[in-house]
């Protein structure tokens, strides 16, 4: 990796971390692919089930088509920040989990790459919900267009950091390798 601009996900679950990197271009058609995407802690009933048979396949799909890159770690170390460091200069959008949000806001927040906190996002949504609840209400359609492409964003930043924290559930769970084909198109 390291060609073009990418939107970073980065997740934490008690002390694993889950890094996940996407070039700009292909951020539209890897979060298509995850539209239904469920985060496993809002899961009801068997969840490795879900994983294994739902998101699983998904991601091993997503990683065979797209450039996308997929980083584990076991704990908040050196390795994890020098990884996230090299990415960071390819950044253009740093997606954190609320437990990481003050120490990459301290390494980054002075950088060109934007910091997105993951707790904001799900308000951030509410925010645009209501307002396009009020512009339709109002027939202000310019405005409609521009919260909806607001919240077309929003959206790809929550299922990416999902796809992120998703994936730290499946590695914690042990539940498979994830595969990917050695012919892959990128």
């Amino acid at each position: 990796m390291g060609q073009g601009t990418l939107i970073i996900a980065i997740d934490k679950e008690v002390s694993a971390v889950a890094i996940i990197s996407v070039p700009y271009q292909y951020l539209d058609k890897v979060t298509d692919e995850f539209s239904e995407i469920k985060h496993i802690k809002e899961m009801e009933g068997n969840r490795d089930k879900y994983l294994k048979e739902y998101f699983k396949p998904i991601l091993e799909k997503v990683l065979d088509k797209y450039p996308i890159e997929i980083r584990y770690y076991l704990k908040v170390d050196h390795y994890f920040w020098e990884d996230l460091e090299y990415l960071s200069k390819w950044g253009l959008e740093l997606i954190v989990d609320d437990g990481l949000w003050t120490a990459v806001k301290d390494r980054f927040g002075g950088t060109q790459v934007s910091l997105v906190k993951e707790g904001e996002i799900r308000k951030r949504i509410r925010e645009l919900k209501k307002r396009l609840r009020e512009a339709k209400r109002r027939k202000d359609t310019l405005e409609e267009d521009e919260i909806m492409r607001e919240l077309k964003i929003e959206r790809r930043r929550r299922i990416l950091i999902t796809i992120a924290d998703n994936y730290l559930h499946l590695k914690k769970r042990g539940i498979g390798p994830i595969r990917r084909q050695k012919n892959r198109k990128h």
